[in-house]
């Protein structure tokens, strides 16, 4: 990755003052160069340049050590981000009393609080001005600040709102750093979870694959466990069983040469989830052959008062609570074992929650992805609805839908993303909207009306099946035609 992309944020309170002597520009040289290593994740460089930095500045006037010290804080917080040691990190940037300009320290206290996931205490106030054009040093913690809404967004189940915040942060960091730069990583992963998650496959591994590469150089812990975990799972559902597994294999050995403990049990948690989904399959198989009936499904009505399943919360799944991704995976989780069990009666309460949780967010690949049993669960439940119960009735339109899914999801051969070819004076002024040229702009370059721009903007619109500017681009960008 090219040096500019961290040369502006870091500099940020160094170029405020104006060093008077060749050592301080020795020391800013040396910040520069850790802050390079930094994005491109050779923590072994950065602590180098930052220890040369500090004796450098033993040299220097006194006036100036808090200044080029403070950075240098910085700079170790974020070494220790790269490290995934995010409490000891947190507690440096804290003491460091950020202020109004530190925005970048100021981006990743908000990915800290979002990764600890600490309710008790209030979470760092996004202090980033969205409305003013993102430009020079801004732009990385811009870039940083939307991912960690987008996150956030995505795990209280806000796909929307997700999808949008990360087109936008895809697009300003494709602008600025270049398509495949280490700053469009992240934001192109949480746009793929979002596409998976509704059902788009194709989409999802075209905004991921070419960039896996780049997200296992420079990545931060985050976006190589989520790139990773989803492109097993695209693998595992197209029938590449052996490179679902390689891909989970290579992850935990970046993450044991790391030193990210945490990734290696990610990985080796989606592994293992991976080799009982195959097993299972190999059972089901064996068992076809033979006649058993299903079991029958209790219905609301007959169901006798029991005591809740060992380890599962009685109504887990509630409205007047903050629902998040993890808590509906959790649960289907828990209706899956249950269902291996025979527990039916267990996993059907969980699973009627689920249900209408997904129902009404938008989840898809989350019930595909929770294991066989629930699939085979949803097939008997879609059969089993009574049609005169009507706290059931209205979700037979969405099992079937979430069953329809499963059926496309085991295809080896997948469709690729089928959009409406843009002309030749199309394919030129979406390019002229990715690099943020207004239609005013568009107009004299070419030398037509805006209205005319505006009409071929509304044609890509339409053939994209986009709404907005951002979301053309990303859509083009993922299936290759930008």
């Amino acid at each position: 990755m090219t040096g500019h992309a961290w040369d502006a944020p870091v500099l940020t309170y160094v170029t405020t003052h104006t060093p008077s002597r060749g050592e301080r520009w020795r020391i800013r040289r040396e910040i520069v160069r850790a802050g390079r290593a930094i994005m491109s994740m050779q923590l072994h460089e950065a602590p180098k340049s930052i220890a040369l930095a500090r004796r450098l500045l033993c040299k220097c006037d006194k006036a100036h050590y808090g200044r080029y010290s403070r950075v240098l804080r910085m700079l170790e917080a974020f070494i220790l981000v790269a490290e995934d040691d995010l409490s000891v990190a947190r507690s440096v940037l804290l003491d460091l009393d950020l202020r109004a300009e530190d925005t970048l320290a100021g981006a990743m206290l908000r990915y800290l609080d979002w990764k600890q996931g600490e309710r008790d205490r209030p979470c760092t106030p996004d202090t980033a001005d969205y409305l003013t054009t993102p430009v020079g040093r801004k732009a990385l913690s811009h870039i940083l600040s939307l991912c960690v809404s987008a996150a956030v967004a995505f795990d209280h189940l806000q796909l929307s709102v997700a999808a949008n915040l990360a087109t936008e942060a895809l697009q300003l960091a494709r602008t600025r750093y270049g398509n495949n730069s280490a700053p469009t990583t992240f934001p192109a992963t949480l746009l793929a979870q979002v596409a998976y998650e509704q059902g788009r496959h194709d989409e999802a591994e075209a905004l991921v694959r070419p960039r896996i590469s780049v997200i296992r150089a420079s990545g931060l812990l985050e976006c190589v466990a989520r790139a990773s975990v989803l492109l097993a799972r695209l693998s595992l559902h197209r029938g590449r069983h052996r490179a679902a597994l390689a891909m989970l294999r290579e992850t935990e050995a970046l993450g044991l040469a790391r030193c990210w403990p945490r990734l290696v049990s990610i990985a080796s948690t989606e592994c293992s989830r991976t080799i009982e989904a195959l097993r299972f399959d190999e059972a089901q198989r064996e068992t076809r052959t033979r006649s058993r009936p299903h079991p029958v499904l209790p219905t609301l009505n007959s169901r006798r008062p029991r005591e809740p399943l060992s380890g599962t919360p009685s109504n887990s799944l509630k409205w007047d609570q903050a629902l998040t991704f993890s808590i509906v995976e959790n649960d289907l989780q828990r209706a899956s074992a249950a269902a291996a069990l025979g527990l039916i009666e267990d996993s059907y309460e969980l699973l009627i929650s689920c249900l209408r949780i997904g129902a009404a967010r938008g989840l898809c690949m989350a019930f595909v992805d929770a294991g066989r049993p629930i699939l085979a669960l949803l097939e008997r439940l879609y059969h089993a609805l009574p049609a005169s119960d009507p706290q059931l009735v209205d979700l037979r339109p969405y099992v079937a839908t979430l069953l329809r899914s499963t059926i496309q999801s085991r295809c080896e051969n997948s469709t690729s993303i089928s959009y409406r070819s843009l002309s030749q004076r199309e394919t030129g002024i979406l390019r002229m909207i990715a690099l943020g040229m207004s239609n005013k702009r568009i107009a004299q370059s070419l030398g037509i009306t805006p209205e005319t721009v505006k009409s071929h903007a509304k044609s890509i619109f339409v053939k994209l099946a986009s709404h907005t500017r951002a979301q053309a681009v990303a859509r083009a960008e993922a299936v290759g035609l930008l």
